[in-house]
């Protein structure tokens, strides 16, 4: 721990830059749980300002750890590049913490679960980030069986009184921003287009667009629109609400898939503004590249991303604090 790293600096002054002593340095560095939260901000502050960079072979030779996390890449779907962009934030939030990710494809479950069981048997990755939950899934009690460090993206959907970590975004409220952002543009019949029921995340999308109706007052039975995650099926979908005696006027939807296909069914008019009001989620590119231009609900990734690390490499570290979970709110991009 006296070795200099590579621009000459060493752990000792850090240390002095920090006020603190060099087992602090090493705690922040190693074991930032232990380190109350004021000191552990002063000494990465040192750390950055010096450019201090720790020899991490040596660590990892001395602590048996692999400074690596696993996350398995669920494969692409519809318009969005909303993983894409986790990805970049969480690799760029595990870098900062002194770990690299591993990526994997997506098997069959029993397969997936041999993976996971694999990758930490042979020391390969140290825990693993779970960014695609489903309801009741079981790969969550699996790794918590085995005492696998783990964090969610995402609610433990139908087991949320199990022992779980996790971060998610509050769908529920983006969607209530969304319907009362059409509302201010004088939208009264707003239909939901989303998931059919089922994905978690989907159906508190759909209880947020009922709930910011609901204290508006405003009618819901008939505009609940359902279909898969695919453009060409949200065009159906949509054209099918928009052929109903009393249409819709205006669509929040639970992804910017639902709302590309919702905004295609709707059309434009004559001076090529849209014929229906639009509000997806994710912001994706669509949403600035599909012209007129598209509002959406931003979820705040960078910060789900320095969540879900801070939380998985306290527990690497042996951090025995209880699990808990982490909410966040998203924002509206008003765009049109």
């Amino acid at each position: 721990m006296n070795g200099r790293d590579a621009n000459g600096v060493t752990i000792s002054d850090v240390a002095a830059a920090a006020g603190v002593s060099r087992q602090t340095v090493s705690n922040v560095l190693n074991r930032p749980a232990r380190v109350a939260p004021d000191t552990a901000t002063r000494v990465r502050r040192a750390i950055e300002e010096l450019g201090y960079r720790p020899n991490r072979a040596a660590q990892n030779l001395r602590e048996r750890a692999s400074r690596c996390l696993g996350l398995k890449i669920p494969a692409p779907i519809g318009v969005s590049n909303f993983l894409d962009r986790f990805l970049y934030s969480l690799t760029a939030a595990a870098g900062a913490a002194g770990y690299h990710l591993l990526l994997f494809a997506p098997t069959a479950v029993d397969e997936e679960l041999a993976t996971y069981e694999d990758l930490i048997r042979t020391g390969t990755v140290d825990g693993f980030v779970l960014a695609d939950v489903s309801a009741r899934d079981r790969r969550l009690p699996w790794f918590a069986e085995r005492s696998i460090p783990f964090v969610c993206f995402g609610r433990p959907w139908g087991q949320e009184d199990g022992p779980y970590t996790w971060v998610d975004v509050d769908g529920a409220y983006g969607i209530e921003q969304g319907v009362e952002h059409l509302i201010g543009r004088g939208h009264r019949r707003i239909a939901y287009l989303g998931w059919p029921e089922g994905t978690g995340f989907g159906d508190e999308r759909r209880r947020g667009w009922l709930r910011a109706m609901g204290r508006h007052g405003l009618e819901t039975d008939g505009l609940i629109g359902v279909c898969g995650e695919g453009v060409a099926v949200a065009v159906a979908a949509a054209e099918r609400m928009l052929a109903r005696p009393e249409p819709p006027t205006a669509f929040v939807c639970g992804s910017d898939t639902h709302a590309v296909g919702a905004r295609l069914a709707g059309g434009l008019d004559a001076d090529g503004r849209p014929r229906v009001g639009v509000v997806g989620f994710d912001d994706s590119p669509a949403a600035s590249l599909i012209s007129p231009r598209m509002s959406s609900i931003r979820q705040p990734l960078d910060e789900v991303a320095r969540r879900v690390v801070s939380l998985l490499t306290a527990r690497v570290q042996g951090s025995d604090s209880p699990p808990e979970g982490v909410m966040l709110r998203p924002e509206l991009v008003a765009r049109e």
